[in-house]
């Protein structure tokens, strides 16, 4: 059992949660995901399943699409409505909300959160900050391809909020730009609700749940189809042979000019190999 598994995660539990009960349910030997989900966050979660495993380096770098609910004229320490809250304000009527989304489309820098599980000097940035310590973070390239309003500004009890759809890059923190956001309409914000709808190629649209693949609703995708960007070779007997001992391979033999290439026999992922000083060679090879 190799291939992909997409699941809706439930709020409230992990991704590290969801792959624990996952491996036990499918009696996996190896068990993976792309791209973590705070737990308060549902949506898709892309689970990569034994042998799958060893592709998540080639889709780390997909982008994402969100639906975000921000909450202004309130902070909490954590960005999100889990940490507690250390500011408050009353909201006016906002004017301008549209427009001033449309400044955060493009290329930009962001500051990741303090509770954010990027290390620095060895210690996960939330673990410096369960221990009310702040340290300099330094900014990431992001870029944000749209973003737009979903719903009516909502106000109530001196607060105001509203959903918006987010298309981003691997690395954007929603709960960050939601500060963001607030600081532009001049007021204090944070994040509420948060469901990733889709990453890369994939979309929650065809994902399952926990209880699905309990009951056994559910497939996966082969990993071929996963990486059918990549330029592949059918590979022969010989070939084949050569690749499962991680051997390189002549240009002449694969007849091929491409820098990283899929290598395949009858439609069975076998390697990807990379083309350095004139031969390919192994960067992965499936059993």
């Amino acid at each position: 059992m190799n291939g992909i598994l997409l699941i809706n995660k439930p709020r409230g539990l992990t991704s590290h949660g969801v792959l624990y009960q996952l491996k036990r349910i499918l009696n996996a030997n190896k068990i993976g995901h792309v791209g973590t989900l705070d737990p308060q966050a549902t949506g898709l979660l892309v689970v990569l399943v034994n042998e799958a495993t060893k592709i998540a380096e080639f889709l780390n770098d997909d982008e994402k699409e969100y639906l975000a609910e921000i909450v202004i004229g309130e902070s909490t320490d954590t960005e999100d409505g889990e940490g507690i809250v250390v500011a408050t304000q009353k909201v006016e009527p906002l004017k301008n909300v549209d427009d001033v989304l449309s400044t955060f489309i493009g290329k930009q820098q962001q500051i990741p959160p303090m509770f954010s599980a990027i290390k620095i000097n060895g210690q996960k940035l939330y673990e410096l900050a369960r221990r009310g310590e702040e340290v300099v973070r330094k900014p990431r390239n992001i870029e944000i391809f749209d973003i737009e309003r979903k719903s009516p500004i909502l106000y109530e009890n001196g607060r105001a909020s509203f959903s918006f759809y987010v298309h981003t890059t691997k690395g954007t923190y929603i709960r960050s730009l939601c500060v963001d956001i607030g600081r532009k309409l001049n007021y204090l914000a944070r994040m509420g609700n948060l469901q990733r709808i889709s990453s890369g190629k994939f979309h929650i649209k065809n994902s399952f749940t926990i209880d699905d693949v309990k009951n056994g609703d559910y497939c996966l995708i082969n990993m071929l189809e996963v990486l059918s960007d990549f330029p592949s070779v059918e590979v022969n007997a010989k070939q084949a042979f050569k690749i499962s001992n991680g051997m390189f391979l002549n240009q002449e033999e694969l007849n091929c000019n491409h820098a990283v290439v899929l290598l395949k026999k009858e439609e069975r992922l076998l390697a990807v190999y990379e083309l350095k000083e004139g031969k390919y060679r192994a960067k992965r090879v499936w059993k």
